[in-house]
């Protein structure tokens, strides 16, 4: 029997996020580490302006919130400067569905932010669950009894 989710996390890139981003007039869907840092310092808030909603994913919070289900986006950034371009658009295309934006610098610790976010809820790691789209962070949460959810499962409904 599959637990209720009380407590669902969100990546940014690729699941809540479309990447694109303008470079000097030219348009790319990503950079290289430092490139990416060089275009969150220049651009700033305004680093995500050309990125576009994942419908399907912010369908399946607002679907998870109405359940009663607590939503927080959990997203690794290099910079405050690519957090900050992160918090500008979800406020922009989903303001207040999500109780919280919490940022790490590895995705190696997302698991370690889930754990203890569950733990001041009082909500069991089995009742959690990851969304996201890099299968080797999904795959991290099995053992731990996360629900994993890769981006591409969700339902276009």
């Amino acid at each position: 029997m599959c637990m209720k989710t009380k407590i669902a996390f969100f990546d940014v890139d690729g699941t809540l996020s479309v990447p694109i981003y303008n470079d000097n007039g030219e348009m790319k869907i990503g950079f290289s580490d430092e490139g990416w840092i060089a275009y969150c310092v220049k651009e700033g808030e305004e680093s995500y302006q050309y990125c576009k909603p994942v419908q399907m994913t912010i369908r399946y919070a607002r679907k998870l919130k109405d359940q009663g289900a607590l939503l927080y986006v959990l997203t690794t950034s290099q910079t405050s400067f690519e957090t900050n371009g992160k918090k500008k658009f979800l406020q922009t295309h989903c303001p207040g569905l999500f109780d919280d934006v919490i940022s790490v610098s590895q995705d190696q610790y997302k698991l370690l932010v889930i754990q203890v976010i569950a733990e001041m809820n009082g909500v069991a790691l089995t009742e959690c669950e990851l969304i996201e789209d890099t299968y080797s962070t999904l795959l991290t949460m099995l053992p731990y009894g996360i629900k994993p959810t890769h981006v591409s499962s969700l339902d276009e409904s």
